[in-house]
């Protein structure tokens, strides 16, 4: 009676082929492996960058008109926001204005300011024509329109000009909104308090934040190049937002 096995031989033959079956399947599962997760990487950057440039976007797009410090040289960008807005006329030496929140009342205005027809380029604003604190406002009586009125008690005597179209602006001049490129690879956002990472996957020597002021031809645009990184990998996007709101 014979038994059947293998020899010696035969089995080390059989693990050196298993084994080179296995390291090509390992290479090839790695290969697979490290291709997910870099598409799921280069989504993620992708939806970030997406996510930066929209929201940058959208306050820029609503700020004060021509209110925008110059810091291109620090790489970054400020403005302020339009808290309100509406509509004024000049009443003897008052100006009358309207905002468009019925529910605004004097204490709420308290620690804003109302700017009319901001024309000139930002500097300091101190400096800058028609911009009213509204500390001493009062309530318009004797009115027939819907919604907030208010008065500025003799204030048209500092009033330069006036806008075409009677529109106010309203805003927070102790808390401008700033959009600044940091370190190697930040992109923070301060808003009265200390700065708070929107982006860290940013490389600063190839991203820009400029503002280019308001010509006769066109509003204020806010020029983005934001380059990012990730594993190696860069990508560009550049955008220019177009500052809607006129005086």
């Amino acid at each position: 009676m014979r038994i059947k096995g293998f020899t010696l031989i035969e089995l080390i033959l059989a693990i050196v082929v298993s084994s080179i079956l296995l390291l090509g399947l390992a290479n090839f599962t790695e290969v697979g492996v490290k291709g997910y997760f870099g598409t799921v990487e280069r989504y993620r950057l992708q939806t970030e960058a997406n996510f930066v440039i929209e929201k940058i976007s959208r306050e820029m797009r609503h700020a004060v008109p021509n209110l925008f410090p110059s810091a291109v040289s620090s790489g970054c960008v400020s403005f302020y926001p339009i808290v309100d807005s509406g509509f004024y006329v000049v009443s003897g030496a008052d100006i009358n204005f309207l905002v468009s929140n019925p529910d605004t009342n004097v204490q709420s205005l308290q620690n804003l300011s109302l700017v009319i027809n901001p024309t000139r380029p930002y500097k300091t604003l101190d400096k800058i024509d028609n911009l009213f604190p509204l500390t001493n406002v009062s309530q318009a009586t004797g009115t027939s329109v819907s919604g907030a009125a208010f008065t500025l008690t003799g204030q048209v005597g500092d009033l330069v000009g006036g806008s075409v179209s009677n529109r106010h602006y309203i805003l927070d001049d102790d808390n401008p909104v700033e959009y600044c490129l940091s370190g190697d690879n930040f992109l923070t956002r301060a808003n009265g308090g200390a700065p708070v990472i929107i982006s860290d996957k940013l490389n600063v020597a190839q991203s820009s934040l400029q503002y280019l002021p308001a010509t006769v031809q066109q509003n204020g645009i806010v020029d983005l190049t934001l380059t990012f990184t990730v594993n190696g990998e860069t990508t560009t996007f550049e955008q220019e937002v177009q500052v809607l709101n006129v005086p």
